[in-house]
């Protein structure tokens, strides 16, 4: 049996080895089963290549995605802070305009305080000058002694009776009449030392305010 097959095989190959278009057939079947287990490994690598670039673009979609966010996150904070560098600016500039104001208040409330206490100076010392002119008349009118009185101090007096609130229109013409000496000493005189006295305390309140 064996050695019939054996026979059978060889007889077979004889005839194709004599037989050229089976030699074709057969080269043909097995450039067809070659290219077909190369079209199987060609599809197995083109899937796994299609795997790899799918998930490529997936994680491109998510970064371009992220980067999106990150770049509205960026413009909205550089928003804020130019909005922040614009209020701090403003701020800053009302608050060089308040302290100038403030700078030139104090500036104009020191003049002001110069001048006042430069006039009250002048003022206290016109008052003090005036209560000792009648510190000096009253007694001498007093002790009679008017005549040298109304030689030196009789203007300043005339002046200090002027602008009396105290004194009525009658006292300063009593006043007046007897600084020019149209009135007799005598009568007159304790009359004209009570004006006189007035004078002084009005002056010495005034002082005192």
């Amino acid at each position: 049996m064996r050695v019939l097959f054996v026979a059978a095989a060889s007889a077979s190959a004889e005839v194709t080895a004599g037989n050229p278009i089976r030699r074709v057939v057969n080269m043909l079947q097995g450039l067809q089963t070659k290219i077909e287990e190369e079209g199987k490994t060609a599809e197995t690598l083109f899937n796994k290549f299609q795997c790899y670039c799918q998930g490529n673009e997936n994680k491109l979609t998510g970064s371009i995605a992220a980067a999106g966010e990150a770049i509205d996150r960026l413009e909205s904070s550089v928003k804020a802070g130019q909005a922040a560098k614009t209020q701090t600016t403003a701020e800053l500039k009302a608050h060089k305009e308040e302290r100038a104001a403030a700078k030139s208040a104090i500036e104009e409330a020191t003049s002001m305080r110069e001048k006042e206490h430069r006039d009250f100076s002048a003022e206290s010392g016109d008052l003090k000058a005036n209560i000792g002119a009648l510190d000096q008349a009253i007694p001498a009118i007093e002790k009679g002694m008017a005549g040298s009185f109304l030689q030196t101090g009789g203007s300043r007096i005339a002046k200090i009776a002027e602008v009396s609130m105290q004194l009525t229109d009658g006292q300063k013409s009593d006043l007046m009449a007897f600084l020019q000496g149209t009135t007799e000493y005598a009568p007159a005189s304790g009359q004209i030392v009570g004006i006189l006295k007035t004078m002084k305390d009005e002056l010495e309140a005034n002082l005192a305010e």
